[in-house]
């Protein structure tokens, strides 16, 4: 499934590009596009309908069919069965009608493509394949709180096998939902060595107002350390930094630290800079003048 519609307000956004992500007010509608292919070498008849989805623990969650919510209410399909020949696709319209008393806050749902067997001789169970576009639909008058987030802690550990991993707090301090990729790089260990970046090898979903762990799985031969960390998290187009320096255990759990924020240092050696800049062009201006005089 491919989602072909993106509000050119959010062309730059890369969860835009993905999923339905929007605000509405009540009494809006909307409608997207997408495209279901058929990659296989025979016609498929292809079930298109929306479920229900949550957020728990890091995980956005769409449930069994038939997982219905208020959004799903609110959703509608053109073509809820579609007969796709073989390597080829068709266009689906999906309409968001969010009634006029809709309660605000924000709600999520998927949009499911899928393909079913015929069930086997003597048996009424089916087999089940089915891929999906996110919905994350925000409910409300005018644009709303605006999504961010905030990095609290990081914390070293190894485990029984000698695996280092850092964990990190992420709270949702804005009102939509995130989904966090991001990378860790250390540096200034010992004997100056450095390693990374290491991805978040799966994206995390916070909903809003959630504290949730982002957990970096490292490379093992990595010494214990200290190392300065450099973490970067992102969100769509929100991006946040944060440094650290801290110590593995030689196994288990250890130490919490706070990090700071880098661009805050950035900030002020940029300024130091500058005023040692316009320090230097006053002092070739004076001993300009003064011998031109």
């Amino acid at each position: 499934m491919q989602l072909l519609d993106i509000p050119a307000a959010t062309q730059d956004d890369p969860r835009a590009q993905t999923y339905i992500v929007d605000r509405l007010a009540p009494g809006v509608e909307i409608q997207r596009r997408i495209q279901v292919q058929n990659n296989s070498d025979a016609t498929q008849l292809v079930l298109v309908y929306p479920g229900a989805a949550t957020i728990s623990n890091g995980t956005f969650l769409g449930g069994n069919d038939p997982a219905v919510n208020d959004l799903t209410t609110w959703t509608s399909i053109d073509q809820p069965q579609a007969e796709i020949t073989a390597n080829n696709s068709t266009e689906i319209t999906v309409t968001i009608a969010v009634p006029p008393d809709a309660p605000e806050g924000e709600q999520y749902a998927v949009i499911w493509a899928e393909v079913r067997s015929a069930p086997a001789d003597g048996s009424n169970i089916v087999q089940a394949s089915r891929t999906g576009i996110r919905i994350y639909l925000s409910v409300g008058p005018g644009n709303g709180a605006p999504a961010d987030f905030e990095v609290t802690s990081l914390t070293s550990n190894r485990d029984a096998e000698g695996n280092p991993t850092v964990t990190t707090l992420v709270s949702n301090t804005g009102g939509r939902a995130l989904d966090i990729t991001g990378e860790l790089t250390l540096t200034e260990g010992p004997s100056g060595l450095s390693a990374g970046p290491f991805p978040l090898q799966q994206t995390t979903t916070i909903a809003p107002g959630a504290n949730q762990n982002v957990t970096f799985a490292l490379d093992a031969n990595l010494p214990n350390g200290p190392w300065k960390a450099l973490l970067t998290l992102k969100s769509g187009l929100i991006e946040r930094t944060a440094m650290a320096t801290f110590t593995f255990p030689d196994i288990g759990q250890g130490e919490t630290v706070t990090p700071n924020e880098p661009s805050r240092t950035l900030w002020i050696i940029l300024g130091a800079g500058v005023f040692v800049i316009i320090g230097a062009v006053l002092w070739w201006l004076r001993h300009r003048n003064a011998r031109n005089k």
